[in-house]
Formats: C-alpha cells, sequence, structure tokens
C-alpha cells in the first residue's frame, strides 16, 4: 500500500501540535497510520500528540497478528488497538501530572490498520477517518465532540454546526482522564474497489465536506509521467493548501493512502 503523510502549522498557530505517522510494520504484511490532534498550553498539546503516537505505535509494532480466521484476526487486532490506545491514554495522563506546564494536556487520535484487505479503525476526539472513492467521501469514524452531541440529539442540524461557536469542544481526548472509551471499526476494503483512506485532523475537515474530497482528490486526471508516491504527496498537498487557502485558523494534518 502507498501512503503519504503531511502535517502544517496553519495561517494562525504559532506552534504545531498535530503529530502523523505512516509505516507498514509485521515484516510489511500491515499498514499502520495515524493522527493525533494534541491540545493544551503552549507546546503541551505537541508533548501530548508526540507522547501518545509514540506509545500507541510502539505498542501495536511489537503486537504481530498470528491468527489465521477471520474471526480471531479481528478479535487480535481490536484488543491490540485498545490496548495500545490504552498505553498512550496512561503515558499522556502520567506524564501530564509531572509539570505544571502540561497539566491538563490531550489529544485526539484517529488510527487505521490495514491488514489482509481490511481495515480496522479507532478513535478518540474530533478527528476523522474518510474513505474516498470517485462517488463519495464516507466517514466512518464518529466525532467525539459537543456539537455532534447536539445533532445527535436533534438540537443542531449539519449546516448549523458549521459555524457554531463551540464546535472545537471534543467529549473524549487521549491523557485527560486515567478511564478511556475507544471506538472500533472494522470493513473489508473490496466494496469501495479502489480509491484513498484519508485521515485527518479538524484543522481539515472544518473546512470540507464529502463533496469537497471527492473533488480535490479524484477531480483531475492521473499524470502518467509521475509515480504514485509523488501523486499521493500532490494530492497531501492540496489538501492542506486548500484549508489553508480557506482559513487556515488551525493546524492542518493529512494521511493518504491509496487502496
Amino acid at each position: 500500500m502507498y501512503f503519504c503523510g503531511k502535517s502544517d502549522v496553519g495561517m494562525r498557530r504559532q506552534v504545531n501540535q498535530d503529530s502523523v505517522r505512516t509505516m507498514n510494520i509485521w515484516d510489511g504484511n500491515a499498514t499502520l497510520l495515524i493522527v493525533c490532534d494534541g491540545m493544551g498550553g503552549h507546546k503541551a498539546g505537541e508533548v501530548a500528540s508526540r507522547t501518545a503516537i509514540d506509545t500507541f505505535c510502539e505498542k501495536v509494532m511489537t503486537s504481530p497478528c498470528t491468527e489465521e480466521s477471520p474471526e480471531k484476526i479481528l478479535e487480535n487486532i481490536r484488543y491490540t488497538l485498545v490496548c495500545a490506545a490504552s498505553e498512550a491514554n496512561a503515558a499522556v495522563f502520567q506524564l501530564s501530572h509531572t509539570s505544571e506546564q502540561y497539566l491538563g494536556m490531550g489529544t485526539t487520535l484517529v488510527a487505521v490498520l490495514v491488514y489482509q484487505d481490511h481495515f480496522y479503525a479507532i478513535n478518540v476526539g474530533d478527528s476523522r477517518f474518510y474513505i474516498v472513492t470517485r462517488h463519495e467521501a464516507k466517514q466512518v469514524t464518529r466525532d467525539h465532540s459537543f456539537v455532534q452531541y447536539l445533532i445527535d440529539n436533534g438540537k443542531l442540524t449539519p449546516e448549523e454546526a458549521k459555524s457554531y461557536p463551540r464546535k472545537n469542544v471534543i467529549t473524549r481526548a487521549i491523557g485527560v482522564s486515567e478511564k478511556l472509551d475507544v471506538d472500533f471499526f472494522s470493513a473489508p476494503l473490496e466494496p469501495w474497489e479502489c480509491g484513498y483512506l484519508l485521515l485527518c485532523s479538524d484543522g481539515l475537515s472544518n473546512y470540507t465536506d464529502e463533496k469537497t474530497l471527492v473533488e480535490l482528490l479524484h477531480g483531475t486526471m492521473p499524470n502518467p509521467k509521475i509515480s504514485l508516491e509523488a501523486d499521493l504527496a500532490k494530492k497531501t498537498d492540496s489538501l492542506i493548501a486548500y484549508a489553508n487557502a480557506k482559513g487556515g485558523s488551525d493546524n492542518i494534518s493529512a494521511v493518504l493512502a491509496k487502496f
């Protein structure tokens, strides 16, 4: 699987508190993609996101799936991802109590593991995972945010949510509490045939909708003169440039993988 991950400080922030990671693991048999969006005081969010992503990756990389049946594979990977998120949560939480400048820091986390043509995903917070084909952009994860809570309870429409003043308030995060709730998702990629896996922080998703994502990733014909890796890098750059052109009010991170 070809992939690319990039992060940008945006147009208004002084520090980039996002972290991204992309890698092949388990002897090249699996791909791991992650975005973390840190929060906290000056540079504390940066510390939180980096600590979470380092801890999470270490756990997943050292826990290869050795199962053979689909049911056992699902069970094994779910356990691995949830445990990795829990360890990341504990690491950030403990670190936040070692210094006054770190107190209260935390981070979102969205991660996707691709193994044997299936994706396995978890998320905490409002960083998102999409599957984008020529026909649709499907948001797989569900935001853990105050705005999403209002939408779910019929008190706000999705359109109203775009300009709601408290839209950046999240209801779950890595590192803010000893207890952690994680959402898990899994499905085969075959029904989508081909397209892109997109993980992003809200610095991108706040400026885009499903139609825009399809246009940005599928709106131009592939250039046969450049490699797939270069094409992915170009598309990732275009996502970040789009968010910056729309205002770039937050750090912007995007991880893109072709399947």
